[in-house]
């Protein structure tokens, strides 16, 4: 029954996207070749946790009281350009602001920073500022901190996929700017929205100024104290720009609490105020507590084993194949996220655009053991370690162990930091891991983990698919999204045959939180805008 509600949720979520979300269900704007203005969507309304009859505090009137949040992990930086980690979004979305960001409810590009943009060739993009930005540091963001800023994060390269798509930028005037893509690309509004693109103080960035320590940004709130391992604590920016989102809660303290049973006492007990990683055991428990909200809603986050193709257990198409086939998706998810989620069996997240089943296989492990006997693969010549960071990896590790060992592959499982496991997955020095990536369009998802220019960044699987990669290339230069869409789906039909990684499951978002704190934005990313919490009391 849990199996076919969850279902039925993802269902209804991937039909409501973009018919019943909170904010414009408009398209991005397509590039003009005439130099005519884009259509911006228009400023959503919140209503996600919230009814008629609550009461919004003003825009502007924040309530002397903050929130206290508990995650399994922590940031790997506090500086917007030295990771792509979703949980460091999380983080910079407190402190700093981008061009553009993602309505949470139909995940189209929406403006912030600028007042709207648009396509003046089919490669440049004219933007402009909202007037009287500041950044913490008390300095009025001009389209010159925009330009510093896009040419600063293009020195570091752990983010060079979400970078390509603007190879130039310059300032027309004060809040004027021009974005230069090189060529047509589709997905430029999207890469925009990341964390790695947020804006910071030309000034700082000439200055040299160490953003690790002090990431200073013009968001609604100002990084106050990391403890390492213990805590990060924000407080308000009185002077933030954005008058209908400014925060309605003084400060934000982040908790970090690995232990999963350990997050939900600190909630029961009033320590927190808001666990973003929930225990699913927990779940029933929470749900019965009248003190406690829990909220669940389809998600993008992708989950999937890592194979390092560069190695020569995984080099042969028929291992990659087998190991694929003897994997039980359905054991693998209630093992790990007590059933949470759905099991895929394809290479990408199954609600974007261009997905597809073709060419997948399904639960065989006797037909595994078939095909490498074909091939004359010998399983014992394929033993690997499999790298995990959290505990729900950890058992889903388990699981793979267990049906891998039914085909006579043998494998280890190691737990390591995360902070450790991104540099080490970004490099050749491992075999296999999970991981999970939360992309913002098919195209994004596709050029990250599929496209042999991303080798030694985000493609951890180190695929060296030459057509498959020149399809996504194709699809980044084709505007027309009927057109896009259908060469995404001939390249999803040869990601799914290549396998160069498994997929395992796509998330439920579910996040859990003191009743009377009204939670109104959880992105289909996972992004909470903590700037629209508040109290009821």
């Amino acid at each position: 029954m849990k199996k076919k509600r969850i279902l039925g949720l993802i269902l209804t979520g991937t039909l409501l996207i973009g018919i019943l979300g909170a904010c414009t269900t408009a398209q991005p704007p397509a590039a003009a070749t005439d130099g005519s203005a884009a259509t911006t969507p228009a400023a959503p309304t919140p209503t996600h946790g919230t009814t008629e009859s609550t009461p919004i505090p003003p825009p502007g009137q924040a309530i002397g009281r903050g929130v206290t949040m508990a995650l399994a992990s922590e940031t790997p930086s506090v500086a917007p350009t030295r990771h792509t980690t979703l949980i460091g979004q999380f983080k910079n979305m407190l402190t700093h602001n981008g061009i553009i960001r993602l309505c949470y409810d139909t995940h189209v590009p929406l403006p912030d920073l600028v007042t709207g943009w648009r396509a003046i060739t089919d490669t440049e993009w004219e933007f402009t500022l909202h007037e009287g930005i500041l950044f913490h540091n008390g300095e009025e963001m001009t389209a010159d901190d925009i330009v510093a800023s896009i040419h600063y994060v293009r020195t570091h390269p752990e983010n060079r996929a979400i970078h390509r798509s603007v190879v130039g930028a310059r300032a027309v005037d004060r809040y004027t700017f021009i974005l230069d893509t090189g060529e047509p690309n589709a997905q430029v509004l999207f890469d925009l929205t990341h964390h790695s693109n947020f804006i910071m103080p030309k000034s700082l960035i000439d200055a040299g100024h160490d953003f690790t320590v002090d990431p200073i940004g013009s968001g609604p709130f100002v990084f106050d104290e990391w403890r390492l391992g213990d805590s990060l604590t924000f407080k308000i920016f009185e002077d933030y720009f954005d008058t209908e989102r400014f925060p309605r809660i003084e400060y934000v303290t982040w908790r970090i609490i690995p232990e999963g049973a350990s997050r939900t006492i600190a909630l029961e007990t009033g320590e927190v105020d808001f666990v973003v990683d929930v225990a699913f055991p927990d779940i029933p428990r929470m749900e019965a507590n009248p003190e406690i909200t829990v909220v669940q809603r389809p998600g993008l986050m992708y989950s999937y084993l890592i194979l390092n193709n560069d190695r020569p257990q995984f080099e042969n198409i028929h291992v990659r194949h087998a190991i694929d086939m003897a994997l039980d998706r359905d054991a693998m998810l209630m093992a790990s996220l007590d059933g949470f989620g759905v099991p895929t069996r394809a290479t990408m997240p199954m609600m974007l655009p261009g997905a597809t089943m073709e060419n997948t296989r399904e639960f065989d492990p006797e037909g595994a053991r078939a095909l490498l006997a074909e091939h004359n693969i010998d399983p014992a010549t394929l033993g690997f370690e499999i790298l995990t960071f959290n505990e729900e990896q950890r058992r889903r590790g388990e699981v793979v162990q267990s049906n891998l060992a039914d085909i006579g592959i043998a494998t280890t499982i190691s737990m390591i930091d995360f902070a450790a496991w991104l540099p080490l997955t970004m490099g050749d020095n491992f075999e296999a891991s999970f991981a999970n990536l939360t992309p913002s369009s098919m195209l994004s998802f596709m050029r990250d983990m599929m496209h042999i220019d991303f080798i030694d960044s985000q493609n951890r699987s180190r695929m060296r698919h030459q057509e498959l990669s020149d399809l996504i290339t194709e699809a980044f230069a084709t505007i027309d999204e009927d057109a896009r869409v259908a060469i995404l789906e001939e390249a999803a039909k040869l990601s799914n045959e290549h396998a160069g990684y498994i997929g395992t499951n796509t998330n439920i978002i579910v996040r859990a939180f003191n009743s009377n704190l009204v939670v109104p934005e959880i992105g289909l990313n996972a992004y909470n805008n903590i700037n629209m919490f508040y109290w009821l009391d």
